[in-house]
């Protein structure tokens, strides 16, 4: 996060990693690679937001099936759940003046609901020792590699940790974005880094002895609620109410960083009828057209899980591989040019440790990527539901966006249209550049005056 942080500074666009790349790639390859980055980031935050739509579906499904058994839960109706909790954060997306009260209660809730709950935990759980939150070594996967289990569990929280980078595509709305845009993303990742660590380790505090049976449970979450507050009601309800709040406040943003990304690309002419998507809705000043599309997107895919839970799950792990492309590739070009072609940043320099810092993220990207499209689980073979579907979904993006590249995007993208270049202004520093002009400060040295100031 921190590579693309240095990226923000020095070109906030909306864009983010597609825009990056436009500049960064050598040129020969410049319009197809960003043309991939962007088709990746937008697969990613498809997928985050589908999976925050169905995990609160599905604990709705839960609280039904344990509190009124009798009552035989189809898939449609997880869907019409699914298809209500991607329209009403939508809603809150066209009230933008409300957006930053909504930001700051969204902080409240989350905080206090975390102390809340590790408070409660701590004192109505039942507990484990020490010994076996911080000695034990608990394999259920079937890989025998304990170095390799070690590696698989944190596909789940770094998964949690995607979203940091959402306001990359949100500073066409912010000022001074240079400056304040990189700070959000670093002290995001800090605090959901240490939030995240903390809370694992109340949660292997408080799971109690009988955490097994929760892994069979329909939803975890809301079992283990019920048992430590011995309440069926009083359990279940917190439980629903404080992960489907968290969920709401989550879809809210991504929305917000979806449809600008979508916009962003429409711009470019990356999608077919761009330039319908590429409008700003006068009256909610925000482009509506590229939200409603995003939306409608997440719908479809939700309709997946009509015919197949594991096709659905197979996209939200596929979303995880493609993010992580997205990060690699800006930061792979900047590599191979050479950080000395960067223009001077004034706002947030990774300084002597560029190089070790890029480097590291690439490495560690190897690494998050192959346990994401490895299974979670084995033998795989005599049991398809312990496969692991990313890289078909990968393979998906590929033949999708590859094909519309072929047929239209290659003769279209960033060719007849490139608003993001001619017409946008950003901030850069202290010198206010157009977008054309940025692009030709990368590669020039650093003891020329950037173009514009």
């Amino acid at each position: 996060m921190a590579s693309l942080a240095e990226y923000c500074s020095l070109w906030p666009s909306a864009g983010g990693q597609q825009f990056y790349t436009q500049i960064v790639a050598p040129e020969k390859y410049r319009r197809f690679l960003s043309y991939v980055v962007g088709w990746c980031v937008l697969v990613g935050e498809i997928s985050t937001t589908s999976s925050c739509a169905l995990n609160s579906a599905e604990i709705v499904a839960a609280l039904v099936e344990i509190i009124h058994p009798e009552v035989h839960w189809h898939a449609w109706m997880t869907w019409l759940i699914y298809t209500g909790f991607l329209i009403a954060p939508a809603v809150s997306n066209l009230m933008p003046k409300y957006l930053p009260k909504l930001q700051l209660f969204g902080a409240f809730f989350n905080i206090s609901n975390g102390l809340i709950w590790a408070i409660v935990f701590l004192v109505m759980a039942d507990k484990n020792s020490s010994k076996f939150v911080f000695t034990e070594f608990l394999n259920t996967s079937g890989w025998t590699s304990r170095g390799w289990v070690f590696i698989l569990s944190m596909y789940v929280p770094i998964y949690g940790l995607y979203g940091t980078d959402g306001v990359m595509h949100l500073v066409e709305e912010m000022k001074n974005a240079s400056r304040d845009a990189p700070r959000v993303m670093m002290w995001s990742m800090l605090w959901s880094g240490v939030t995240a660590w903390l809370s694992m380790i109340v949660m292997c505090y408080t799971v109690g002895p009988n955490w097994e049976d929760y892994l069979e449970a329909t939803s975890s979450y809301v079992a283990w609620f019920m048992d430590a507050l011995d309440s069926t009601y009083g359990g279940g309800i917190w439980c629903a109410i404080m992960m489907m709040g968290l969920n709401y406040l989550i879809i809210v943003n991504i929305n917000a960083a979806g449809s600008r990304l979508t916009w962003s690309m429409a711009r470019d002419r990356a999608f077919p009828f761009s330039d319908y998507f590429a409008q700003v809705n006068q009256h909610f000043m925000m482009p509506l057209r590229a939200m409603i599309a995003f939306i409608v997107v997440n719908l479809l895919v939700g309709l997946i899980v009509l015919g197949s839970d594991l096709a659905f799950y197979a996209i939200i792990s596929g979303g995880g591989v493609t993010l992580q492309v997205s990060y690699c590739v800006p930061i792979l070009c900047v590599v191979l040019k050479g950080r000395q072609h960067l223009p001077p940043r004034p706002h947030f320099d990774l300084g002597r440790w560029g190089y070790a810092v890029n480097i590291a993220s690439l490495l560690w990207s190897i690494v998050v990527v192959l346990f994401y499209v490895f299974p979670q689980y084995v033998p795989v073979a005599g049991d398809i539901a312990n496969m692991n579907w990313a890289i078909a979904i990968l393979a998906g993006v590929v033949l999708l966006g590859g094909a519309y590249w072929i047929l239209k995007g290659r003769h279209e993208y960033l060719i007849f249209t490139n608003t993001v270049l001619d017409e946008n202004v950003v901030y850069h520093g202290d010198a206010v550049l157009t977008g054309r002009e940025i692009a030709a400060t990368f590669g020039q040295p650093k003891t020329e005056k950037p173009v514009g100031s």
